[in-house]
């Protein structure tokens, strides 16, 4: 989910990413995706992703708009806390971020985020408020720093064999994203067989090196690049996000020849990637 993550030690600088190449793949409005969240096989909320066109004065500034919104299931709302999350990223042209928005329930705590890109000396503009009071925060990035949102779409469109570096924002923190897409192999998720490419990825924040987070996303090797399942740590646990729903122009139902019906049983940690 769009979720954050020892005394602090000093972080130690980090040089700059290059700019990062943009996307092999075009993405058109009108795609939209489907997640469910699961720990241990536990269900434990839902993901859901849109690419649409900019609308009223979103225009004025960006093409495109990338919506989310995350929650947590009913049993971990009941029983762990209510987590509920909707974020916009505004987009210009390769992807590049202009503005992104977040406003999230946490139990009974409201919170309001907006960030604007690019970073300006070495920090990135943001305002936030905590339960309708500022809530100051103070983030060093790069010129090339972009949201969670946008990273997501960015790697799903990398050819495999190249690398890739991008300050990343997410959880009122700044992550330094490295990794390189690779051939993945052949997986069985809840919308069928897919043979893949496989992203390996670390994120290291940037002001305390000595924490770290490893993700790993599988995208279908085809023009359509799903993003089929993704498995990373959160707080120390290590959550999986599979697929379930596609539809739209940039996501075409999967081939009838490798289509299988949804799985009513539990994800099967172990015995498949995304299944």
């Amino acid at each position: 989910m769009i979720v954050p993550f020892a005394v602090l030690l000093a972080a130690v600088p980090q040089p700059p990413c290059a700019a990062v190449p943009a996307p092999s793949v075009q993405f058109a409005p009108g795609e939209q995706l489907k997640f469910k969240l699961d720990l241990l096989g536990a269900d434990v909320g839902t993901f859901d992703v849109s690419l649409e066109r900019a609308s009223g004065s979103e225009k004025d500034s960006a093409e495109l708009a990338i919506r989310s919104r995350a929650k947590t299931s009913a049993f971990v709302t009941t029983n762990m806390g209510r987590y509920d999350a909707f974020a916009t990223s505004l987009v210009g042209k390769d992807l590049q971020p202009v503005r992104y928005k977040e406003e999230v329930d946490e139990g009974s705590t409201h919170k309001t985020v907006e960030v604007r890109f690019p970073a300006s000396g070495g920090k990135l503009p943001i305002s936030a408020t905590k339960d309708g009071n500022p809530d100051p925060i103070d983030l060093d990035a790069g010129p090339i720093a972009r949201d969670m949102l946008t990273t997501l779409y960015l790697i799903r469109g990398q050819v495999p064999g190249r690398a890739i570096c991008a300050d990343v924002y997410a959880g009122r923190k700044v992550w330094r994203f490295e990794g390189t897409m690779v051939q993945g192999e052949e997986i069985d998720t809840p919308l069928g067989k897919f043979p893949t490419l496989r992203f390996d990825g670390t994120a290291t924040r940037l002001d305390d090196t000595n924490q770290k987070r490893t993700a790993h996303i599988w995208v279908s090797n085809d023009g359509r690049r799903l993003p089929l399942v993704a498995i990373g740590e959160v707080k120390g646990k290590t959550i999986r996000a599979q697929l379930i729903e596609a539809s739209g122009t940039a996501a075409r139902a999967a081939p009838p020849a490798h289509k299988a019906p949804l799985s009513r049983e539990p994800p099967r940690v172990g015995a498949a990637i995304g299944r």
